[in-house]
């Protein structure tokens, strides 16, 4: 236990100190459930996550830092609940949103981002329409079956696995910034 517990304290202090990158998320989660399991196994989510938010600033993490890696931890662990959504035959609407259809009719298409993509019904529909899209969201599964249905359908699709708190959103380069039904809470 206390190796396991040593491995996940350099781990993550490597990972904070570099200061998380895309990607990183995955990472964080698994540091946290290994502590969870050696010193929180009776705490709930919540009281585990705030407890684990003071041991990172009693470590010397700063909060800003300690803040960040909750809610990086927090959008992978619902990463791993859409995973598991995304594996099944959908039992959800998969049509493109009808506000997105709705906005977009009658635009020049340009480049477009969308938010929390989950299985690309969104970005895929721009992309059918000649945007030039590039989507993102923390699911691996959802991402990897909207980049499937754009590689189907020859379109060009730039997804990348990725919690908005990680995405470099960038400055004025969106003419249309989709966010709709995103999965991260804090979206």
């Amino acid at each position: 236990r206390r190796l396991t517990a040593l491995v996940v304290a350099v781990v993550l202090a490597q990972l904070i100190t570099a200061g998380a990158q895309t990607g990183d998320g995955p990472a964080l989660l698994d540091a946290f459930k290994a502590w969870q399991k050696t010193d929180a196994s009776q705490a709930g989510w919540s009281d585990a996550l705030e407890q684990y938010r003071a041991k990172l600033v009693r470590d010397g993490r700063s909060t800003t830092e300690a803040d960040r890696t909750v809610r990086l931890i927090t959008a992978y662990d619902e990463a791993e609940l859409y995973d598991s959504v995304y594996t099944k035959p959908p039992e959800f609407n998969t049509a493109p949103n009808q506000l997105l259809v709705d906005a977009i009719r009658g635009v020049r298409p340009g480049r477009a981002l969308d938010v929390g993509m989950g299985m690309g019904r969104n970005a895929v529909y721009l992309a059918r329409t000649g945007w030039d899209v590039t989507g993102f969201d923390v699911s691996t599964v959802g991402v990897r079956q909207a980049e499937a249905t754009a590689r189907t359908e020859q379109l060009r699709l730039r997804a990348h696995i990725a919690a908005d708190e990680e995405f470099d959103f960038g400055v004025s380069q969106w003419d249309l910034i989709a966010v709709i039904y995103a999965i991260e809470k804090r979206s």
